[in-house]
Protein backbone atom coordinates (compact mmCIF):
# COMPACT_ATOMS: atom_id res chain seq x y z
CA UNK A 1 0.00 0.00 0.00
CA UNK A 2 1.24 3.25 -0.62
CA UNK A 3 -0.78 6.23 1.31
CA UNK A 4 0.12 10.23 0.87
CA UNK A 5 -0.71 13.15 2.78
CA UNK A 6 -1.63 16.34 1.52
CA UNK A 7 -2.41 19.46 3.82
CA UNK A 8 -2.26 22.89 3.04
CA UNK A 9 -1.35 25.50 5.49
CA UNK A 10 -3.06 28.74 4.08
CA UNK A 11 -6.30 26.79 4.02
CA UNK A 12 -7.14 26.94 0.44
CA UNK A 13 -6.64 24.90 -2.69
CA UNK A 14 -6.75 26.44 -5.82
CA UNK A 15 -6.44 24.44 -9.42
CA UNK A 16 -8.45 24.91 -12.70
CA UNK A 17 -9.92 21.45 -14.01
CA UNK A 18 -8.38 20.10 -17.43
CA UNK A 19 -10.81 21.84 -20.50
CA UNK A 20 -12.58 24.74 -18.24
CA UNK A 21 -11.94 28.26 -18.03
CA UNK A 22 -10.61 29.93 -14.94
CA UNK A 23 -13.91 32.27 -15.16
CA UNK A 24 -16.35 28.95 -15.41
CA UNK A 25 -15.83 28.83 -10.99
CA UNK A 26 -15.11 25.15 -11.41
CA UNK A 27 -12.59 24.12 -8.91
CA UNK A 28 -10.58 20.27 -9.21
CA UNK A 29 -11.70 18.14 -6.43
CA UNK A 30 -10.41 15.64 -5.60
CA UNK A 31 -6.79 16.49 -7.19
CA UNK A 32 -6.30 14.58 -10.47
CA UNK A 33 -4.33 11.70 -10.45
CA UNK A 34 -2.84 13.11 -13.95
CA UNK A 35 -1.68 16.51 -12.20
CA UNK A 36 -0.16 14.74 -9.32
CA UNK A 37 2.49 13.14 -11.62
CA UNK A 38 2.94 15.91 -13.23
CA UNK A 39 3.61 17.71 -10.04
CA UNK A 40 6.22 15.00 -8.85
CA UNK A 41 7.99 15.49 -12.42
CA UNK A 42 8.68 19.13 -12.01
CA UNK A 43 10.29 18.72 -8.21
CA UNK A 44 12.12 16.29 -9.55
CA UNK A 45 13.57 19.18 -12.37
CA UNK A 46 13.77 21.94 -10.08
CA UNK A 47 14.78 20.62 -6.47
CA UNK A 48 16.44 16.51 -7.32
CA UNK A 49 18.62 16.84 -9.98
CA UNK A 50 20.88 13.63 -8.41
CA UNK A 51 17.76 11.52 -9.07
CA UNK A 52 18.44 8.93 -12.20
CA UNK A 53 15.50 9.41 -14.85
CA UNK A 54 15.21 5.67 -14.52
CA UNK A 55 14.00 5.74 -10.90
CA UNK A 56 11.70 8.14 -11.96
CA UNK A 57 10.39 6.47 -14.74
CA UNK A 58 9.71 3.21 -12.36
CA UNK A 59 7.76 5.17 -9.82
CA UNK A 60 5.71 7.27 -12.25
CA UNK A 61 4.85 3.38 -13.72
CA UNK A 62 3.92 2.40 -10.25
CA UNK A 63 1.76 5.64 -9.38
CA UNK A 64 -0.59 5.07 -12.82
CA UNK A 65 -3.11 2.96 -11.12
CA UNK A 66 -6.03 4.76 -10.00
CA UNK A 67 -6.18 6.19 -6.55
CA UNK A 68 -8.80 6.19 -3.65
CA UNK A 69 -9.42 9.29 -1.39
CA UNK A 70 -10.81 10.55 1.87
CA UNK A 71 -11.51 13.62 1.50
CA UNK A 72 -11.47 16.38 4.88
CA UNK A 73 -14.89 18.64 5.25
CA UNK A 74 -14.19 21.30 3.14
CA UNK A 75 -16.41 24.36 1.66
CA UNK A 76 -15.72 26.87 -1.60
CA UNK A 77 -15.26 30.37 -1.85
CA UNK A 78 -14.13 32.69 -4.47
CA UNK A 79 -12.89 35.87 -5.06
CA UNK A 80 -13.62 38.57 -8.17
CA UNK A 81 -10.92 40.92 -9.10
CA UNK A 82 -9.86 42.95 -12.39
CA UNK A 83 -6.52 42.33 -14.00
CA UNK A 84 -4.63 44.72 -16.41
CA UNK A 85 -4.67 44.40 -20.06
CA UNK A 86 -3.07 46.03 -23.03
CA UNK A 87 -4.07 49.80 -23.90
CA UNK A 88 -4.97 49.90 -20.10
CA UNK A 89 -8.07 47.92 -19.77
CA UNK A 90 -8.63 45.63 -17.39
CA UNK A 91 -10.88 42.00 -17.65
CA UNK A 92 -12.75 40.64 -14.23
CA UNK A 93 -11.23 37.55 -12.70
CA UNK A 94 -13.19 34.57 -11.05
CA UNK A 95 -10.81 32.87 -8.38
CA UNK A 96 -12.65 29.73 -7.19
CA UNK A 97 -10.88 27.88 -4.57
CA UNK A 98 -11.50 24.92 -2.13
CA UNK A 99 -11.03 26.16 1.89
CA UNK A 100 -9.98 22.95 4.17
CA UNK A 101 -9.00 23.76 7.46
CA UNK A 102 -4.63 23.73 7.89
CA UNK A 103 -5.03 20.73 10.24
CA UNK A 104 -7.24 18.56 8.13
CA UNK A 105 -5.60 16.71 5.20
CA UNK A 106 -6.63 15.25 1.87
CA UNK A 107 -5.09 11.07 1.72
CA UNK A 108 -4.17 9.73 -1.51
CA UNK A 109 -4.03 5.95 -1.63
CA UNK A 110 -3.35 2.81 -3.59
CA UNK A 111 -4.61 -0.22 -1.99
CA UNK A 112 -3.00 -2.91 -4.21
CA UNK A 113 0.45 -1.11 -4.98
CA UNK A 114 3.54 -2.24 -3.07
CA UNK A 115 7.05 -0.52 -3.81
CA UNK A 116 10.25 -0.75 -2.07
CA UNK A 117 12.38 1.43 0.49
CA UNK A 118 13.96 3.11 -2.04
CA UNK A 119 11.16 3.93 -4.34
CA UNK A 120 9.64 5.12 -0.82
CA UNK A 121 12.20 7.04 0.30
CA UNK A 122 11.93 8.93 -3.29
CA UNK A 123 8.79 9.37 -3.38
CA UNK A 124 8.49 11.00 0.03
CA UNK A 125 11.97 13.07 -0.84
CA UNK A 126 9.79 14.68 -3.89
CA UNK A 127 7.20 15.33 -1.90
CA UNK A 128 8.65 17.00 1.11
CA UNK A 129 10.50 19.02 -2.02
CA UNK A 130 6.62 20.23 -3.17
CA UNK A 131 6.35 23.92 -2.36
CA UNK A 132 2.97 24.09 -3.95
CA UNK A 133 0.12 21.92 -6.03
CA UNK A 134 -2.01 23.22 -7.98
CA UNK A 135 -1.75 26.97 -8.36
CA UNK A 136 1.19 29.17 -6.80
CA UNK A 137 -1.38 30.07 -3.90
CA UNK A 138 -1.86 26.06 -3.01
CA UNK A 139 0.99 25.92 -1.01
CA UNK A 140 1.53 22.48 0.34
CA UNK A 141 3.06 20.36 3.18
CA UNK A 142 3.31 16.49 1.45
CA UNK A 143 4.98 13.35 2.55
CA UNK A 144 4.42 9.32 2.14
CA UNK A 145 2.66 8.35 5.73
CA UNK A 146 3.75 4.56 6.75
CA UNK A 147 0.02 3.05 6.89
CA UNK A 148 -3.76 4.55 6.71
CA UNK A 149 -6.39 2.80 8.49
CA UNK A 150 -8.74 5.76 8.12
CA UNK A 151 -11.59 5.94 6.03
CA UNK A 152 -11.70 6.42 1.98
CA UNK A 153 -14.80 8.29 0.89
CA UNK A 154 -13.63 8.92 -2.72
CA UNK A 155 -13.13 5.93 -5.16
CA UNK A 156 -13.32 5.67 -9.38
CA UNK A 157 -16.30 3.46 -10.80
CA UNK A 158 -13.77 1.73 -12.87
CA UNK A 159 -16.98 0.84 -15.38
CA UNK A 160 -19.08 -0.68 -13.25
CA UNK A 161 -22.01 0.20 -13.43
CA UNK A 162 -22.65 2.33 -10.13
CA UNK A 163 -25.36 5.13 -10.24
CA UNK A 164 -24.67 8.09 -7.59
CA UNK A 165 -27.13 8.01 -4.36
CA UNK A 166 -28.60 10.20 -2.43
CA UNK A 167 -25.38 10.67 0.14
CA UNK A 168 -22.85 10.55 -3.28
CA UNK A 169 -21.93 12.54 -6.64
CA UNK A 170 -19.94 11.57 -9.51
CA UNK A 171 -17.39 13.76 -11.07
CA UNK A 172 -14.48 13.20 -13.71
CA UNK A 173 -10.76 13.09 -13.11
CA UNK A 174 -7.89 13.45 -15.86
CA UNK A 175 -5.49 10.39 -15.00
CA UNK A 176 -2.56 8.37 -16.63
CA UNK A 177 -3.23 5.36 -18.97
CA UNK A 178 -0.69 2.61 -18.03
CA UNK A 179 2.95 2.09 -20.30
CA UNK A 180 1.67 -0.80 -21.74
CA UNK A 181 -1.84 0.82 -22.69
CA UNK A 182 0.17 4.03 -24.33
CA UNK A 183 2.26 2.64 -26.35
CA UNK A 184 -0.68 0.15 -27.68
CA UNK A 185 -2.57 3.86 -28.35
CA UNK A 186 0.48 5.43 -29.63
CA UNK A 187 0.80 2.71 -32.20
CA UNK A 188 -2.73 3.37 -33.56
CA UNK A 189 -2.48 6.70 -33.03
CA UNK A 190 0.80 6.93 -35.27
CA UNK A 191 -0.82 5.24 -37.69
CA UNK A 192 -4.17 7.09 -38.19
CA UNK A 193 -2.11 10.40 -37.97
CA UNK A 194 0.11 8.63 -40.82
CA UNK A 195 -2.78 7.78 -42.84
CA UNK A 196 -4.54 11.22 -42.12
CA UNK A 197 -1.59 13.31 -43.99
CA UNK A 198 -1.12 10.68 -46.70
CA UNK A 199 -5.26 10.94 -47.56
CA UNK A 200 -4.63 14.69 -47.41
CA UNK A 201 -1.63 15.14 -49.40
CA UNK A 202 -3.14 12.69 -52.11
CA UNK A 203 -5.95 14.73 -52.19
CA UNK A 204 -4.66 18.09 -53.30
CA UNK A 205 -2.66 16.45 -55.54
CA UNK A 206 -5.46 14.74 -57.28
CA UNK A 207 -6.99 18.56 -57.09
CA UNK A 208 -4.45 19.54 -59.26
CA UNK A 209 -5.52 16.89 -61.82
CA UNK A 210 -2.46 14.51 -60.92
CA UNK A 211 -2.37 11.13 -60.20
CA UNK A 212 -2.36 10.46 -56.64
CA UNK A 213 -1.22 6.94 -56.92
CA UNK A 214 2.32 7.29 -56.76
CA UNK A 215 2.05 9.56 -53.62
CA UNK A 216 3.98 9.25 -50.82
CA UNK A 217 4.98 10.80 -46.97
CA UNK A 218 8.51 12.31 -47.22
CA UNK A 219 10.85 11.62 -44.86
CA UNK A 220 10.30 14.64 -43.39
CA UNK A 221 7.07 14.46 -42.83
CA UNK A 222 7.07 11.25 -41.19
CA UNK A 223 9.84 12.28 -38.47
CA UNK A 224 7.38 15.25 -37.99
CA UNK A 225 4.36 13.12 -37.35
CA UNK A 226 6.52 10.79 -34.82
CA UNK A 227 7.97 13.97 -32.62
CA UNK A 228 3.94 15.05 -32.43
CA UNK A 229 3.07 12.11 -30.46
CA UNK A 230 5.42 11.50 -27.55
CA UNK A 231 7.20 8.12 -27.25
CA UNK A 232 6.21 7.12 -23.97
CA UNK A 233 4.02 7.51 -20.86
CA UNK A 234 6.84 9.70 -19.23
CA UNK A 235 7.39 12.14 -22.08
CA UNK A 236 3.51 12.52 -22.51
CA UNK A 237 3.74 13.63 -18.67
CA UNK A 238 6.30 16.45 -19.74
CA UNK A 239 4.20 18.25 -22.31
CA UNK A 240 3.04 21.63 -21.06
CA UNK A 241 -0.27 22.84 -21.80
CA UNK A 242 0.14 25.56 -23.91
CA UNK A 243 2.38 23.33 -26.63
CA UNK A 244 -0.75 20.69 -26.47
CA UNK A 245 -3.58 23.48 -27.32
CA UNK A 246 -1.38 25.14 -29.72
CA UNK A 247 -0.69 21.24 -31.29
CA UNK A 248 -4.97 20.79 -31.10
CA UNK A 249 -5.04 18.44 -28.60
CA UNK A 250 -8.32 18.28 -27.03
CA UNK A 251 -6.88 16.63 -24.02
CA UNK A 252 -3.37 15.36 -23.11
CA UNK A 253 -1.91 12.49 -24.82
CA UNK A 254 -1.55 9.48 -22.72
CA UNK A 255 -4.47 10.47 -20.58
CA UNK A 256 -7.54 9.07 -19.87
CA UNK A 257 -11.26 10.55 -18.17
CA UNK A 258 -12.04 8.64 -14.99
CA UNK A 259 -15.39 8.80 -13.27
CA UNK A 260 -15.19 9.23 -9.42
CA UNK A 261 -17.96 9.08 -6.98
CA UNK A 262 -17.34 11.42 -3.75
CA UNK A 263 -19.53 13.11 -1.01
CA UNK A 264 -23.03 14.75 -2.45
CA UNK A 265 -22.19 16.92 0.60
CA UNK A 266 -18.07 17.65 0.10
CA UNK A 267 -18.66 21.14 -0.05
CA UNK A 268 -20.96 21.41 2.90
CA UNK A 269 -18.86 21.54 5.94
CA UNK A 270 -19.70 22.36 9.01
CA UNK A 271 -18.27 25.13 11.27
CA UNK A 272 -16.47 23.36 14.51
CA UNK A 273 -16.30 24.80 18.00
CA UNK A 274 -13.10 24.42 20.56
CA UNK A 275 -12.97 24.98 23.66
CA UNK A 276 -11.38 27.90 25.19
CA UNK A 277 -8.77 26.10 26.12
CA UNK A 278 -7.44 25.33 22.20
CA UNK A 279 -5.76 28.67 20.96
CA UNK A 280 -4.98 28.55 17.29
CA UNK A 281 -1.64 29.63 17.33
CA UNK A 282 -0.71 31.99 14.19
CA UNK A 283 2.04 31.35 11.59
CA UNK A 284 5.27 33.36 12.80
CA UNK A 285 7.35 32.36 9.76
CA UNK A 286 7.14 32.78 5.90
CA UNK A 287 9.80 31.42 3.89
CA UNK A 288 10.84 31.23 0.34
CA UNK A 289 13.54 30.31 -1.83
CA UNK A 290 15.06 33.13 -4.40
CA UNK A 291 15.90 32.82 -7.91
CA UNK A 292 17.11 35.08 -11.07
CA UNK A 293 19.43 35.27 -13.46
CA UNK A 294 22.16 37.24 -11.30
CA UNK A 295 21.12 37.25 -7.33
CA UNK A 296 23.10 39.68 -5.39
CA UNK A 297 25.24 38.22 -2.42
CA UNK A 298 24.62 38.02 0.99
CA UNK A 299 26.77 41.49 1.85
CA UNK A 300 23.53 43.64 0.21
CA UNK A 301 21.00 41.80 2.63
CA UNK A 302 19.80 44.97 3.97
CA UNK A 303 18.87 46.76 0.52
CA UNK A 304 17.31 43.39 -0.38
CA UNK A 305 15.45 43.21 2.51
CA UNK A 306 14.11 47.05 2.10
CA UNK A 307 13.01 45.89 -1.19
CA UNK A 308 11.32 43.06 0.35
CA UNK A 309 9.42 45.14 2.76
CA UNK A 310 8.47 47.65 -0.10
CA UNK A 311 6.99 44.95 -1.75
CA UNK A 312 5.26 43.14 0.35
CA UNK A 313 3.88 46.60 2.06
CA UNK A 314 2.01 46.70 -1.59
CA UNK A 315 0.90 43.66 -1.43
CA UNK A 316 -0.70 44.22 2.11
CA UNK A 317 -2.14 47.19 0.88
CA UNK A 318 -3.69 45.44 -2.32
CA UNK A 319 -5.15 42.68 -0.05
CA UNK A 320 -6.82 44.49 2.58
CA UNK A 321 -8.64 47.13 -0.46
CA UNK A 322 -9.96 43.94 -2.00
CA UNK A 323 -11.17 42.28 1.13
CA UNK A 324 -12.85 45.97 2.46
CA UNK A 325 -13.56 47.89 -0.81
CA UNK A 326 -12.09 50.71 0.85
CA UNK A 327 -8.56 52.28 0.80
CA UNK A 328 -6.82 51.19 3.60
CA UNK A 329 -2.93 51.22 4.56
CA UNK A 330 -0.44 48.22 4.70
CA UNK A 331 -0.39 45.65 7.74
CA UNK A 332 1.49 47.49 10.65
CA UNK A 333 3.39 44.05 10.56
CA UNK A 334 5.18 44.87 7.19
CA UNK A 335 5.33 48.56 8.34
CA UNK A 336 6.06 48.34 11.40
CA UNK A 337 3.94 51.88 12.49
CA UNK A 338 0.97 52.79 13.67
CA UNK A 339 -1.56 54.70 11.23
CA UNK A 340 0.08 58.10 12.64
CA UNK A 341 3.35 57.14 10.96
CA UNK A 342 4.85 56.96 14.61
CA UNK A 343 6.84 53.57 15.30
CA UNK A 344 5.61 50.55 16.65
CA UNK A 345 6.14 50.01 20.85
CA UNK A 346 5.42 46.25 20.52
CA UNK A 347 9.16 45.25 21.28
CA UNK A 348 10.31 44.63 17.68
CA UNK A 349 7.14 42.35 16.98
CA UNK A 350 6.39 43.22 13.37
CA UNK A 351 8.39 41.82 10.48
CA UNK A 352 11.93 41.24 10.02
CA UNK A 353 13.16 40.50 5.98
CA UNK A 354 16.24 37.99 6.85
CA UNK A 355 18.70 36.87 3.51
CA UNK A 356 20.36 33.83 3.92
CA UNK A 357 23.07 32.27 1.95
CA UNK A 358 23.24 28.22 2.40
CA UNK A 359 26.82 26.69 3.03
CA UNK A 360 26.77 25.27 -0.73
CA UNK A 361 26.33 28.54 -2.67
CA UNK A 362 29.78 28.49 -4.40
CA UNK A 363 29.44 32.59 -4.52
CA UNK A 364 27.88 33.48 -1.35
CA UNK A 365 24.53 34.43 -3.02
CA UNK A 366 21.64 34.96 -1.47
CA UNK A 367 19.50 31.20 -1.71
CA UNK A 368 16.65 32.09 0.77
CA UNK A 369 14.57 34.88 2.20
CA UNK A 370 12.47 34.49 5.56
CA UNK A 371 9.77 36.92 6.97
CA UNK A 372 9.75 36.68 10.45
CA UNK A 373 6.99 38.48 12.60
CA UNK A 374 6.97 37.74 16.52
CA UNK A 375 3.77 38.80 16.55
CA UNK A 376 2.66 36.39 14.13
CA UNK A 377 0.28 37.08 10.50
CA UNK A 378 -3.06 37.07 10.37
CA UNK A 379 -5.20 36.06 7.12
CA UNK A 380 -4.54 39.28 5.21
CA UNK A 381 -1.34 39.26 6.10
CA UNK A 382 -0.67 35.67 4.54
CA UNK A 383 -2.63 36.43 1.30
CA UNK A 384 -0.14 39.49 1.08
CA UNK A 385 2.60 36.79 1.68
CA UNK A 386 1.01 34.38 -1.02
CA UNK A 387 0.75 37.29 -3.48
CA UNK A 388 4.87 38.18 -3.16
CA UNK A 389 6.44 37.12 -6.28
CA UNK A 390 9.68 39.30 -7.74
CA UNK A 391 11.58 42.52 -6.51
CA UNK A 392 13.52 44.98 -8.69
CA UNK A 393 17.03 43.94 -9.42
CA UNK A 394 19.96 46.14 -10.85
CA UNK A 395 20.18 45.64 -14.58
CA UNK A 396 16.80 44.72 -15.23
CA UNK A 397 18.03 41.42 -13.32
CA UNK A 398 14.69 40.57 -10.53
CA UNK A 399 14.92 38.66 -8.25
CA UNK A 400 11.77 35.84 -7.86
CA UNK A 401 11.12 34.87 -4.75
CA UNK A 402 9.33 30.88 -4.60
CA UNK A 403 6.93 30.50 -1.49
CA UNK A 404 7.82 27.46 0.60
CA UNK A 405 5.85 27.47 3.22
CA UNK A 406 4.50 29.30 6.50
CA UNK A 407 4.26 28.14 10.04
CA UNK A 408 6.81 28.39 13.31
CA UNK A 409 10.72 28.28 13.11
CA UNK A 410 10.88 24.76 14.16
CA UNK A 411 9.09 23.51 10.95
CA UNK A 412 11.92 25.13 9.02
CA UNK A 413 14.67 25.17 11.13
CA UNK A 414 18.14 23.04 10.94
CA UNK A 415 21.98 22.75 11.01
CA UNK A 416 21.96 20.96 7.09
CA UNK A 417 21.05 23.90 5.26
CA UNK A 418 22.28 22.16 1.69
CA UNK A 419 19.05 20.47 2.34
CA UNK A 420 16.69 23.09 2.44
CA UNK A 421 17.17 23.84 5.99
CA UNK A 422 17.38 27.51 7.76
CA UNK A 423 20.17 27.95 10.08
CA UNK A 424 18.99 30.97 10.83
CA UNK A 425 15.91 28.87 12.59
CA UNK A 426 18.00 26.25 13.92
CA UNK A 427 18.07 25.37 17.98
CA UNK A 428 22.01 25.55 19.54
CA UNK A 429 23.65 26.70 22.85
CA UNK A 430 26.20 28.66 21.37
CA UNK A 431 25.17 31.45 18.26
CA UNK A 432 27.63 33.57 15.81
CA UNK A 433 27.40 36.18 13.83
CA UNK A 434 26.26 35.58 10.39
CA UNK A 435 26.15 39.34 9.41
CA UNK A 436 27.30 42.57 10.72
CA UNK A 437 26.06 43.92 14.31
CA UNK A 438 25.73 48.05 14.06
CA UNK A 439 25.42 49.48 17.79
CA UNK A 440 22.12 51.24 18.28
CA UNK A 441 24.00 53.40 20.91
CA UNK A 442 27.38 55.36 21.39
CA UNK A 443 30.03 53.43 23.08
CA UNK A 444 30.79 55.12 26.17
CA UNK A 445 34.89 55.18 25.88
CA UNK A 446 36.24 57.31 28.83
CA UNK A 447 39.38 59.90 27.77
CA UNK A 448 41.62 58.02 30.19
CA UNK A 449 40.69 54.39 28.61
CA UNK A 450 41.34 56.16 25.24
CA UNK A 451 44.59 56.93 25.21
CA UNK A 452 45.73 53.27 26.71
CA UNK A 453 45.50 50.62 23.73
CA UNK A 454 45.02 47.84 26.49
CA UNK A 455 42.42 50.23 28.46
CA UNK A 456 40.23 50.98 25.35
CA UNK A 457 40.41 47.59 24.23
CA UNK A 458 38.62 46.50 27.39
CA UNK A 459 36.35 49.23 27.09
CA UNK A 460 35.08 48.48 23.82
CA UNK A 461 34.17 44.95 25.23
CA UNK A 462 32.31 46.08 27.71
CA UNK A 463 30.54 48.77 26.07
CA UNK A 464 29.46 46.08 23.09
CA UNK A 465 28.71 43.50 25.92
CA UNK A 466 26.44 46.15 27.58
CA UNK A 467 24.78 47.21 24.10
CA UNK A 468 23.63 43.87 23.10
CA UNK A 469 22.43 43.23 26.56
CA UNK A 470 20.35 45.93 26.21
CA UNK A 471 19.05 45.01 22.82
CA UNK A 472 18.38 41.67 24.26
CA UNK A 473 15.74 44.04 26.76
CA UNK A 474 14.63 45.48 24.43
CA UNK A 475 12.62 42.33 22.15
CA UNK A 476 9.87 40.82 24.30
CA UNK A 477 10.54 37.88 22.53
CA UNK A 478 13.88 37.30 23.24
CA UNK A 479 13.32 37.33 27.12
CA UNK A 480 13.40 33.86 27.61
CA UNK A 481 16.66 33.30 25.60
CA UNK A 482 17.34 36.40 27.80
CA UNK A 483 16.76 34.29 30.91
CA UNK A 484 19.49 31.48 29.67
CA UNK A 485 22.38 33.30 28.30
CA UNK A 486 25.40 33.13 29.72
CA UNK A 487 28.49 34.70 27.95
CA UNK A 488 28.60 37.59 25.12
CA UNK A 489 32.33 37.75 23.87
CA UNK A 490 32.77 40.27 20.84
CA UNK A 491 34.69 39.21 17.94
CA UNK A 492 36.99 42.33 17.13
CA UNK A 493 40.01 41.11 16.03
CA UNK A 494 40.52 42.22 12.27
CA UNK A 495 41.38 38.49 11.07
CA UNK A 496 38.03 37.20 12.45
CA UNK A 497 35.69 39.88 11.97
CA UNK A 498 33.69 38.33 9.10
CA UNK A 499 32.18 35.27 7.83
CA UNK A 500 32.37 32.83 5.30
CA UNK A 501 30.27 33.30 1.88
CA UNK A 502 31.13 30.81 -0.81
CA UNK A 503 34.36 29.07 0.77
CA UNK A 504 36.04 32.84 1.11
CA UNK A 505 36.52 34.77 4.22
CA UNK A 506 34.54 38.23 3.88
CA UNK A 507 34.75 40.71 6.40
CA UNK A 508 32.37 42.84 7.85
CA UNK A 509 33.70 45.96 5.67
CA UNK A 510 32.27 44.39 2.65
CA UNK A 511 28.87 44.21 3.74
CA UNK A 512 26.27 47.21 3.32
CA UNK A 513 25.58 48.10 7.07
CA UNK A 514 23.43 51.79 6.00
CA UNK A 515 19.57 51.69 4.63
CA UNK A 516 19.20 53.23 1.54
CA UNK A 517 15.89 54.81 2.32
CA UNK A 518 14.82 54.47 5.81
CA UNK A 519 16.75 55.74 8.84
CA UNK A 520 17.02 54.22 12.31
CA UNK A 521 19.36 55.12 15.63
CA UNK A 522 22.99 53.86 14.73
CA UNK A 523 26.14 55.19 16.89
CA UNK A 524 28.16 54.81 13.52
CA UNK A 525 28.92 52.76 10.56
CA UNK A 526 31.18 49.90 12.08
CA UNK A 527 30.07 46.78 12.22
CA UNK A 528 31.27 43.72 15.05
CA UNK A 529 31.33 40.37 15.28
CA UNK A 530 29.79 38.14 18.49
CA UNK A 531 29.87 34.63 20.12
CA UNK A 532 26.69 34.21 22.51
CA UNK A 533 26.57 30.84 24.58
CA UNK A 534 23.29 29.80 26.18
CA UNK A 535 22.73 27.64 29.09
CA UNK A 536 20.69 25.35 27.06
CA UNK A 537 19.87 25.44 23.51
CA UNK A 538 17.79 28.03 21.87
CA UNK A 539 15.51 28.34 19.16
CA UNK A 540 16.36 30.80 16.46
CA UNK A 541 15.92 33.90 14.98
CA UNK A 542 18.46 35.75 17.07
CA UNK A 543 18.48 39.26 15.09
CA UNK A 544 19.77 42.29 16.94
CA UNK A 545 20.89 45.80 16.40
CA UNK A 546 20.57 48.49 13.24
CA UNK A 547 19.07 47.30 10.61
CA UNK A 548 18.00 43.85 12.18
CA UNK A 549 14.46 44.55 10.50
CA UNK A 550 16.36 43.87 7.33
CA UNK A 551 19.13 41.09 7.34
CA UNK A 552 21.72 42.76 9.48
CA UNK A 553 22.68 41.81 12.68
CA UNK A 554 21.81 37.94 12.77
CA UNK A 555 23.43 34.65 14.02
CA UNK A 556 23.54 31.55 13.38
CA UNK A 557 24.38 27.97 15.62
CA UNK A 558 28.86 27.99 16.05
CA UNK A 559 29.63 25.09 13.60
CA UNK A 560 31.45 24.25 16.98
CA UNK A 561 28.84 24.20 18.96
Amino acid sequence: MIAIKLTFPTGRWHATPWGRHVNEGSVEWPPSPWRLLRALLAVWHSKCHDVPEEQMRSLIDFLTPLPVYYLPPASQGHTRHYMPLADDKKTKIFDTFVTISPRDSIVTVWPDIEIDDKQRKLLDRLLRCMSYFGRAESWIDAHVLETWQGKLNAMPVNGQPSIPNGSSERVRLLSAVSADEYIAWRIDMLQAELDRKLNEKKRKVKDKGKNPTKVKLSRKELVTIESEIPKTLFDALHASTGDLRSAGWNRPPGSRWVDYLRPANVFASKPRRYGRHKRIVPPIVARFAVCGSVRPRLTEAIWIGERVRTALMSCSARAQQERTGQDLDASWVFTGKHKDGSPSSKGHSHAHYLCESSSDEMAGCISHLTVYAPHGFDSNDILALNRFRRVWGHGGHDLQFVPLGVGQPEDFGGLDDTSGYSRLLASSNVWISRTPFVPTDHLKIRPGEAKDSKRRYEAIIRELRRIVTKEFERRAWLQEHFQLLETIDPIIESEHSGTYLGGQFTTWLKFHRDRIKGKGNRSGPHGYGFRLKFSQPVRGPIVLGYGCHFGLGQFVPCNNS
